[in-house]
């Protein structure tokens, strides 16, 4: 009897603690230093080049298994302007410039034209496919060994 108060008892704690935790999750930064409202409020900001050419607007984000958000998923016009294509950028690639109130990236117009079309954003969970995309923009997906070993 005294057993099964005590498994009781630890799954109770720890499901308060699994519940705790999503209820300051809100609140909480991730590894960006973005808190979720910061980036909830990023949701709709133009992006440009360096150059300031607009590439697109933020739509969304995709965040990986562990919660850090490695993707920009950035709405552009399609070529002679029919339709949207919707991308997907490494995060790091893009810097925002408070001032403004916009994204800036190194990205240039046509490598954004050009970039693989994002149809589903599930397609993100395959490691496969998200690094083809980091590769395509120049960057070694943070996940893989290469990337380690350059730290």
């Amino acid at each position: 009897m005294r057993k099964t108060m005590m498994f009781f008892a630890a799954m109770t704690l720890i499901a308060f603690a699994y519940m705790s935790t999503s209820v300051f999750a809100g609140g909480m930064k991730d590894p960006m230093g973005k808190t979720q409202k910061d980036v909830s409020a990023c949701i709709g900001k133009e992006v440009k080049t360096t150059g300031g050419e607009k590439l697109g607007i933020v739509r969304n984000y995709f965040r990986d298994s562990e919660g850090r958000i490695s993707f920009a998923i950035i709405s552009g016009e399609r070529f002679l302007g029919f339709g949207e294509k919707k991308v997907a950028v490494p995060y790091s690639t893009l810097t925002y410039d408070k001032e403004k109130q916009y994204f800036t990236t190194a990205i240039s117009r046509d490598q954004f034209a050009n970039a693989p079309e994002l149809g589903d954003e599930a397609k993100l969970h395959d490691f496969s496919f998200a690094g083809d995309v980091y590769r395509y923009f120049g960057l070694q997906p943070y996940w893989t060994e290469e990337s380690m070993e350059g730290k």
